[in-house]
């Protein structure tokens, strides 16, 4: 192995690390959820403000 060479050692702990993709949808379509529930939320308190004008 040369100095130019990648050390493969230094990525398993990420890898071993990172969740499965079944762990994280569910936990990324929530996250989704809430957003676009606050983003509404948004829009209603915006609407009702430039309502009043």
């Amino acid at each position: 192995m040369s100095a130019s060479d990648p050390d493969s050692r230094k990525h398993r702990p990420l890898i071993a690390a990172t969740p499965d993709a079944e762990v994280v949808l569910p936990w990324l379509r929530t996250l989704a959820i809430l957003a676009g529930f606050l983003a509404f939320a948004i829009l209603l308190v915006t609407v009702e403000l430039l309502g009043r004008i």
